[in-house]
Formats: C-alpha cells, sequence, structure tokens
C-alpha cells in the first residue's frame, strides 16, 4: 500500500477492506461485484479514496443493462410481437431492436426506459398503435386492466362456465353466465338459486 496516500493528512497506513454489493437491473437480473474501501489508521478518514469502485459499478451495470434489453426483445418475440410491429408503432429506424439484440448498438437511457415501459405495460403498445388518440387510449388501458382483474378472480368453472370482458369501439362490460342453480352452504335444496347472466349489457334473471 506505499504507492497510496491518505487524501485527507497524506498518511501511507491505510487499511483495505473489501465487501460484497448487490447489482440489480430490472429483466437483467443481478449480479455480485466486490468492491474497496480504505481507512487512514492514522487520520481515520474512510472512503472509495481512488475512485476504483465507480469502474467496477460502471462495467458490470453495462452488462447487465445488455442482459436486459436481449432479455425484453427475447420475450417479445415469444409472445408474438414482431419487433418491425414495435419499430413502425414507435417510428423507430428499421432494425434498431434487432441491432439492440445483437449488441450491434446500445439504446441511450430512454431508448432503455421505453422497452422497459413496453415491457412491463403491454398494452402501451396498442396505445402507439393507434396514434395516442387519448380516448382510445382510455379504452385501451381499462379493458387491459379489466383482463388482469378477471385472471385475479378465481372462478368456479363449474358455476361459472363463461366469464370475461366484451370490449366495443364504444363501451366494454364484464359477463358472468351461470347455466345451472348454485348450491351454496346452509341453504336448502328447496331454495331456488337465481340464474343471471349479462346480455347485452342488461342483467336477465331467470329461476
Amino acid at each position: 500500500m506505499s504507492d497510496k496516500v491518505c487524501p485527507v493528512c497524506g498518511a501511507k497506513d491505510l487499511i483495505q477492506n473489501k465487501e460484497i454489493q448487490i447489482l440489480h437491473e430490472p429483466y437483467g437480473g443481478q449480479t455480485q461485484i466486490e468492491i474497496s474501501n480504505y481507512r487512514c489508521s492514522v487520520c481515520g478518514s474512510e472512503g472509495d479514496f481512488f475512485n476504483e469502485n465507480e469502474e467496477i459499478i460502471l462495467s458490470n451495470s453495462e452488462k447487465l443493462k445488455e442482459l436486459s434489453i436481449k432479455n425484453i426483445l427475447e420475450d417479445f418475440n415469444n409472445n408474438k410481437i414482431s419487433m418491425s410491429a414495435i419499430e413502425r408503432a414507435l417510428s423507430l429506424p428499421q432494425r434498431t431492436l434487432t441491432k439492440w439484440k445483437n449488441g450491434v448498438s446500445k439504446p441511450s437511457a430512454a431508448g432503455l426506459a421505453l422497452i422497459k415501459y413496453l415491457r412491463t405495460f403491454p398494452w402501451l403498445l396498442d396505445v402507439a398503435e393507434n396514434n395516442f388518440d387519448y380516448n382510445s387510449s382510455q379504452k385501451i388501458f381499462l379493458n387491459s386492466a379489466m383482463q388482469l382483474f378477471l385472471k385475479s378472480i378465481d372462478f368456479n368453472t363449474e358455476n361459472f362456465p363463461e366469464a370475461g370482458i366484451i370490449a366495443t369501439s364504444q363501451s366494454a362490460f364484464l359477463y358472468m353466465q351461470l347455466d345451472r342453480p348454485v348450491e351454496y352452504p346452509g341453504l336448502s335444496r328447496n331454495e331456488v338459486i337465481p340464474q343471471f347472466s349479462f346480455v347485452n349489457e342488461q342483467l336477465q334473471i331467470t329461476t
């Protein structure tokens, strides 16, 4: 350590401490890096005196970002989302995404953020394809939200053979349809439980 001196007092009596740090990148996973900090035994100052950690952090962060881009674009491909369609919707030059995926070129921070948004909220691509029209965007958003809502409901397939959402250019509505009376605990078999369905946005009750 004789070639390194404390930047505060100039002493050469430095103690190097190493520690493990975790770097994380959305859709790129995480990695462990080893960073160094120094403590001067003379004046007690501590820190990364020689900026050794910055290069390590930057290098590994870039690797995670490259992996994030690759994973996101592969996910689009697995879900049958065409990269050329994305480029058209976002007015990107042709083969931009292919170049990003293959490491031929790197996206800017804004470009990386953009594809993360598309991966997190795939319906934003539909918004772009509709030229960011406000009314269309609201319907796309609500339709996507309702689809997620329905997936979170544990419909009993015996009692609810049909359940879903219907979206039109003017509206969107939830429907559930029962083909047979439902038996609930505590109710006698002689009690009639109404069947119901939403048809043409009207609730119909039958017994």
